[in-house]
This record gives structure tokens, C-alpha cells and sequence, in this order.
């Protein structure tokens, strides 16, 4: 029997600790407030004394009439003198423990028990599976150092899991779903970021589609790269758009025409050759601004004229088409040519030497077999000595029309006069 009386006693000696004193939690760098019980003081009050374990924290004697705050609780702390209310502002792990007051150097039964601590930090969540990956356990990771206690909580997906505990355990059967873990204390809380697929990502195609997406950026970036070079290299006189219009569309006019009814593809290919060659079907000289007239042969195209195309060497010079109704002048033939849409005749007017070349012209697409040399030179180029007529020049008595000892060269639209093996030569004027 004494000893359940002593056991007994020492219950309710606790459970009465328990009921007149009060724990509190607060956050490091945040501000207690203790107000006090003065009902159990009957009479006026006239000192008021905080302490802080053993050591006063205020002290006010109304005999003394001052007011003082000890040690490490100056200039953030304050008391008021009527109610006895204790206020420390910056709280410090270090102002942890129990607080205790009296009032007329009387003793209050209530103790207040601070606890200082930090807030507690984001959490993680790390996972390890065992080696068939059929289950895996979460472990919601923080330094809960100086926040302690804490408490775990976790979410499975859109539910909140049952299980109160640092780790989770998961099976397979549930891959796919997000869990978050959350971690709390009596000052704060914080919720880690969501970690889904556990046992490994499920089998997609986006791995497939991004490399796709990779492939084509690539590509796209050599054919803007191969462009760009194409055209400082060999059109740099055109603008781009007069260049993606002659260099495009020549590709696609090369691959229409392969196995079509007129040009073969061998034939055409000769043509192109030559103009690449610098070869000629017809050799033409011209005097410097001069006008060059070319009037191609329909005769080998069967179908109604849909589209003329007029080249000089690699570059494009004219071009229409009925489809568009478009005629497009390229470059520098700019402001001097016109192009005939009904017999695709081309006329160039203030030719320059630049202009040489060889000239081909296509219908629907198809080219046509003859092509067109042209030399434009000056006026005192355009004969060779020993009394040789410029190259393309006939020499028959009927055109030559001797008289005093000279002759004439009929050269479209130019004549020239040369006097025989001196060398000497005039410029005429045009026919």
C-alpha cells in the first residue's frame, strides 16, 4: 500500500506541473509574449520580477522607481509595469527553458516552458528498390537539426497516406503516381517536390520525337547553310529572292522535265554542259550598247506556251509564267530587258561586256536545243588583224559590198569596217 500511495502521489504531482505551466514554440528570430495571471494578487502592485530559469530576465520595483533588463535580453526586451506583460523581440536558441514571475516578490504557481526552434527545411525524397525493382522505399531526406520535433506526412497522388513515418514503402503496381512528402514543427512546414515513376519510365515515344525534332533542325540548318553559300558564291549580283526563284525553281523545272515528251535527259544535259563550257549553238557579236535581239524556235514545242525562262550561263535573266501571270526581270538585266510571252523573243538593250555568255532558253520547262554565244566587246575589239573579219563575220563578196578596196561585215545589228591586212578600223553606224 505505501508504495501505491508514493506512486499514486507522484501522478498527479505531474499532472499538476502539467496544468499550471504552459509550453510554448516559437521560431529563432521571432518574438514571445508572456502575459501573467494577476487575479491571484490581491494587493496593488508594486514589483514585478521575470526570470528566465534562475537568472532575471526584468525586474521593476515601484520603491526604487527604475525599470531593468539583464544580460543578453537588453534593448529587445520590454515589461509592462501595470499588467506585468514580458515581451523579447530576435528570440535565440539560447532562450529556450522555463520562465517564471512574481509579483511583490510573490511567487505566480504558472511556469511558461519556451522552446526556440528553427524552421524546418524543403525536403527531398530519395528512393531505394530492391534488385527486382518490384518495391522501393521513400525516405522524405531534411537536416532537421535545432527544428526538432517534427512530424512526416505524405501524399499518394491525389490522397493523403495513413503513414506518419520518415519512409514510405511502395510497390510496383503503383508506378505512375507522384508522392510528395511534407515536414513539419510546431513554428512551420514545408513540402518537397513531386517524385513520380520510381521504378523507372514507362516505354514512350518522345525519345523518338525529340530526336526526330533534332533531325530535321539539323537538316534545315545545312540547306539554309548550303543556300547562303550558293548564293555568295555564284549569284552574289542577285537578291534572294530573285535567287531562290531562279535556283529553286531550276530544280524543280530539272526534276519535271527528266522522262517528259521533248528534251531528254541527256539531251538536256548536253545543253546544260555547253553552257557551262561556254559553248555555243550561234556565235553573236555585239558592240558595248548595243541591243541584243534573240528569237527562239517554237517549232519543237507541241503544247501551248505555259511558261519562257531565258538564262545567261548559270543565272537567270528572264522569266514568265502564265500560271502566276508573272514576268520577273533578274539582276542586272533589270530596267533593259523585255521578254515576248507570245514568241519568247528577248531583247537586251545597253549591252555591257559583262553581258557575254551563253545564252539558253527553256518552254514549259523543257530546254531548247539551240543556245546563243554572245561577245559584246568595244568598237575597236571587233576585228583582227591581217585583214581577218571578228570571228562569226562572212566574208562573201555578196554581204562583204567591196568598194575602194574595203570591205564590210555584217554583224546583226553592229558593222564593222576593217581595211585589208593593215589593221586600221572604223566603227559604222548601226542597221
Amino acid at each position: 500500500m505505501p508504495k501505491l500511495t508514493l506512486i499514486g502521489l507522484c501522478f498527479w504531482l505531474y499532472v499538476a506541473q502539467k496544468l499550471v505551466s504552459g509550453d510554448l514554440y516559437l521560431k529563432v528570430g521571432g518574438e514571445l509574449v508572456l502575459k501573467p495571471d494577476k487575479s491571484t494578487v490581491t494587493d496593488p502592485i508594486t514589483s514585478i520580477l521575470w526570470k528566465h530559469g534562475k537568472n532575471k530576465v526584468a525586474e521593476w520595483d515601484k520603491d526604487f522607481g527604475g525599470l531593468d533588463i539583464y544580460a543578453a535580453f537588453k534593448e529587445r526586451t520590454t515589461l509592462d509595469q501595470t499588467s506585468g506583460e514580458l515581451r523579447i523581440r530576435g528570440l535565440k536558441k539560447t532562450d529556450s527553458g522555463v520562465y517564471s514571475v512574481e509579483f511583490n516578490s510573490k511567487l505566480l504557481h504558472k511556469t511558461y516552458t519556451l522552446s526556440v526552434i528553427k524552421a524546418v527545411p524543403k525536403p527531398t525524397i530519395t528512393s531505394s528498390c530492391n534488385p527486382d525493382k518490384t518495391s522501393c522505399t521513400l525516405t522524405c531526406e531534411g537536416d532537421t537539426t535545432d527544428a526538432e520535433p517534427v512530424t512526416y506526412s505524405w501524399e499518394e497522388g491525389e490522397r493523403v497516406s495513413k503513414v506518419l513515418d520518415k519512409e514510405l514503402s511502395v510497390s510496383k503496381s503503383t508506378n505512375g503516381i507522384k508522392y510528395t512528402c511534407k515536414l513539419s514543427n510546431a513554428v512551420s512546414s514545408n513540402v518537397s517536390e513531386p517524385v513520380g515513376e520510381v521504378f523507372g519510365p514507362e516505354h514512350s515515344s518522345i525519345g523518338a520525337v525529340v530526336a526526330l525534332v533534332v533531325v530535321a533542325i539539323v537538316a534545315f540548318a545545312v540547306i539554309i547553310g548550303f543556300l547562303v553559300w550558293k548564293k555568295k558564291t555564284e549569284y552574289p549580283q542577285d537578291t534572294w529572292i530573285d535567287f531562290l526563284r531562279m535556283y529553286c525553281g531550276g530544280i524543280y523545272g530539272r526534276i519535271c522535265a527528266k522522262g517528259t515528251d521533248g528534251v531528254q535527259p541527256e539531251q538536256g544535259k548536253s545543253n546544260a554542259d555547253k553552257a557551262e563550257k561556254g559553248q555555243g549553238d550561234e556565235d553573236l557579236y555585239l558592240k558595248v550598247g548595243g541591243e541584243l535581239v534573240l528569237t527562239p524556235d517554237k517549232s519543237t514545242v507541241p503544247d501551248s506556251i505555259t511558261s519562257v525562262l531565258w538564262k545567261h550561263e548559270k543565272s537567270y535573266v528572264a522569266e514568265w509564267e502564265n500560271e502566276f501571270d508573272r514576268l520577273t526581270i533578274y539582276g542586272v538585266f533589270k530596267g533593259r530587258t523585255t521578254l515576248n510571252q507570245t514568241t519568247g523573243e528577248l531583247r537586251i538593250s545597253g549591252l555591257k561586256k559583262t553581258d557575254s555568255g551563253v545564252y539558253s532558253v527553256e518552254f514549259n520547262r523543257k530546254l531548247l536545243d539551240k543556245t546563243y554565244k554572245i561577245s559584246v566587246s568595244r568598237g575597236d575589239d571587233e576585228t583582227t588583224m591581217n585583214g581577218s573579219a571578228a570571228p562569226g563575220g562572212d566574208l562573201d563578196a555578196t554581204e562583204k559590198g567591196e568598194a575602194n578596196g574595203e570591205g564590210s561585215v555584217l554583224l546583226k545589228e553592229d558593222t564593222v569596217k576593217y581595211d585589208n591586212g593593215k589593221g586600221e578600223t572604223e566603227e559604222n553606224s548601226t542597221l
